[in-house]
């Protein structure tokens, strides 16, 4: 006696065919974000929403006995402006930033670059910073809080 041929397809195979076509789109529009927020803006907007949420406090002490040694790093650091040391159009502002933590205040230099030219920093005006720390111990701002 002849088997008979299986009837179409069954359950199992339809629902892995529609996880596959699940599974690409989410790739897809992921990898979509990725380029696209890259291509139109999503890295340096110098607008003042966080660059890094995940950004952990700087050890202010650390800083100060050795800047250095933080080199290449993003952290959040909290404080007050207290003036402004120096401005170029090309190379932004240099503040002296009054930077707080839950064991110290010290002041710090911070460099913000033009293209946070449209974001208003006063003296005495509190910021929420997230600075990555330059090759040379310098912290520079990527991304202000108001």
């Amino acid at each position: 006696m002849p088997r008979r041929a299986s009837s179409g397809a069954n359950v199992g195979m339809i629902a892995g065919i529609a996880a596959a076509i699940l599974g690409f789109i989410v790739v897809a529009a992921l990898l979509f974000r990725l380029i696209a927020g890259d291509m139109f803006g999503g890295g340096d907007t110098g607008g003042s929403s966080g660059s890094n949420p995940n950004a952990t406090a700087l050890n202010l002490v650390t800083y100060r006995d050795n800047g250095n040694s933080l080199r290449g790093n993003v952290y959040r650091v909290e404080g007050r402006v207290e003036e402004t040391l120096r401005w170029t159009p090309d190379r932004g502002r240099l503040i002296s930033f009054d930077a707080n933590d839950a064991t110290i205040s010290i002041p710090v230099p911070v460099l913000v670059p033009e293209n946070f030219s449209n974001v208003n920093i006063e003296r005495g005006s509190e910021l929420d910073l997230v600075v990555r720390v330059d090759r040379d111990g310098t912290l520079v701002a990527e991304s202000i809080d108001q």
